[in-house]
């Protein structure tokens, strides 16, 4: 098991450091690779990397719906700015 490594990519993820997963991704996919050339990648490393490339598809997958939320919400915004009146909003204060 690779704690050390899985540990920065869940991190990365999870802070939405994506161009910093995505490297810390392709040293981890590098290695497995090396090691399952060698023929010394085990049942548990596989496991491992099973686990960790789920967690981190549905947390990408959560970041993204999160930011589309966002967007959409930008986009009534502005037709909602298109269609208000532009008059001068008068406030009063009643104290």
């Amino acid at each position: 098991m690779d704690s050390v490594r899985t540990a920065a990519i869940r991190q990365a993820v999870a802070c939405g450091d994506f161009l910093r997963a995505t490297s810390l991704w392709n040293e981890y996919a590098s290695l497995l690779h090396r090691e399952i050339c060698r023929g010394v990648c085990t049942q548990a490393r596989i496991d491992e990397a099973r686990d960790l490339l789920e967690w981190s598809r549905r947390t990408v997958a959560l970041a993204r719906a999160h930011a589309q939320s966002r967007l959409d919400a930008l986009r009534v915004a502005e037709q909602y700015l298109r269609t208000a009146p532009r008059s001068a909003a008068l406030l009063c204060t009643c104290l």
